[in-house]
């Protein structure tokens, strides 16, 4: 076989290979005898049709059989020989036709990693927000601790809703002209900013527990939340079907003890700012990763090779249909990403691709690598989360290929953190620009034997 290599781009290389007439025989010597096995056509027995026989009815089949095999076979012998790092199989552009005795000859586009160099990386210019949680932030999530052991008992010494009831009702009715068929709602009088329809808790306030067949008319506002709702007129029947009385605990130690937290309610308090402080601090460390990568690729507007982007861009689609509770579709994972959807994340595409390729190359540069230690503590702190024996967890992933994903993961996390360790930093009260999305990567799939995980992946 005779190969010969072009460069086209820095992302792309031409094949040119010329295969001789032996092998091609060869090839079709072992296709003929493959196909005689399973065939039986009339006149002959199964397994005893000539092969003059079975070249005038299945040949043309046959010889594009064979030439598939034959591109892909030189294209990996090609790829190894001369070291291409292809992130894609072989774009054929021209193949001659199989004749007998004729050398088989075709070209071939091959997409190509490309050599990646990396500008500047170190003291790049980002923004991080301040640490400030507030009283009213506190207080809140005390509210929300409130809440949360607040009991629901049944109404005594009263035959009417008050204020703090939550009922559960069945409403029908319109809402201009979308039709209302709820059979069990719950509504709670004591929410505002849950109100189903403005006006809904003041129609409820002091009616009878017993109540049916009640008739509600609202006049919803032009500047309601639902937009599909805005200036409609809501015409409803409902019927309470329970009503139940909140058991608010009070503000005080024995309620900061109930919960476990802390002795004192000013315990509490100290331990809910910690725990926001915390949660706020790992949303700033995430912003300052996502602004030093935007800076990163801004600087390094390195090429890409087209089947990556086309990757990033499915992948994308993908994680956007699991963050708005769509099902994946197995049989069609790109099920609804048109034409001019695809176009458009096309260049958010690249940049993850590029942030990708120039982070490994950083981590080659630095000498970052993922050690057995913190490889260990995640796998340990992804078994405590999942309730999960650490060992079950390693032995799984183990098993399935899916350890070189988890540390090709935490290899780019921890090249993003000395990024940001050796970043000029300003801090600011609140960012003027929003960061390069890193992607929340779900349970790592399963990959093929001695694969490593990367930005030429396609899952």
């Amino acid at each position: 076989m005779q190969v010969r290599i072009e460069d086209v781009s820095p992302v792309e290389k031409k094949m040119f290979v010329e295969i001789p007439w032996e092998t091609v025989s060869a090839k079709l010597g072992e296709a003929y005898k493959d196909l005689g096995k399973g065939v039986a056509l009339k006149g002959f027995r199964k397994g005893k049709v000539p092969r003059p026989v079975l070249e005038q009815v299945y040949g043309q089949r046959v010889n594009a059989e064979v030439a598939y095999q034959l591109v892909r076979e030189s294209f990996f012998r090609a790829s190894e020989e001369h070291s291409l790092a292809a992130v894609a199989e072989p774009r054929v552009e021209e193949a001659a036709p199989i004749k007998k005795g004729q050398p088989f000859t075709f070209s071939a586009i091959i997409e190509i990693r490309g050599e990646v160099k990396v500008g500047e990386f170190k003291g790049l210019a980002i923004e991080r927000r301040r640490l400030e949680v507030t009283d009213e932030q506190v207080e809140e999530s005390l509210a929300q601790l409130r809440r949360e052991h607040t009991e629901l008992k049944p109404i005594e010494g009263r035959d009417i809703t008050a204020a703090g009831d939550i009922v559960g009702l069945s409403v029908t009715g319109t809402i201009g002209e979308h039709q209302i068929n709820q059979p069990q709602f719950a509504v709670d009088l004591d929410d505002t900013e849950r109100e189903p329809l403005p006006g809904m808790r003041d129609a409820l306030l002091g009616v009878p527990l017993d109540t049916k067949d009640k008739q509600i008319e609202i006049m919803v506002p032009d500047d309601w939340k639902d937009e599909s709702i805005r200036g409609r007129k809501a015409t409803l029947t409902v019927t309470i079907l329970e009503a139940r009385s909140k058991d608010v605990p009070a503000l005080d130690d024995e309620f900061a003890k109930d919960t476990g937290k802390a002795d004192t309610l000013d315990g509490l308090k100290a331990a809910l700012r910690k725990d926001l402080e915390d949660k706020e601090r790992e949303v700033i460390e995430r912003e300052a990763r996502e602004n030093v990568l935007r800076e990163l690729i801004k600087g390094n507007q390195i090429p890409v090779a087209s089947s990556l982007i086309e990757r990033a861009v499915e992948m994308q689609y993908q994680r956007l249909r699991q963050m708005l509770g769509m099902k994946p579709d197995r049989n069609n994972p790109t099920a609804g990403l048109s034409d001019e959807l695809r176009e458009k994340m096309r260049p958010a595409g690249a940049d993850e691709v590029r942030g990708q390729l120039l982070l490994e190359a950083i981590a080659d540069k630095e000498s970052i690598a993922v050690t057995d230690e913190e490889l260990t503590a995640h796998i340990e702190a992804t078994a405590k989360g999942r309730n999960t024996p650490a060992a079950k967890l390693r032995a799984e992933w183990q098993r399935d290929g899916r350890l070189d994903n988890v540390t090709y993961s935490l290899r780019q996390d921890k090249v993003l953190k000395f990024l940001v360790e050796s970043a000029k930093v300003t801090e600011v009260e609140k960012l003027t620009q929003q960061g390069t999305p890193l992607p929340e990567a779900p349970e790592p799939a399963p990959a093929a034997e001695g694969h490593v995980h990367g930005p030429d992946c396609n899952h």
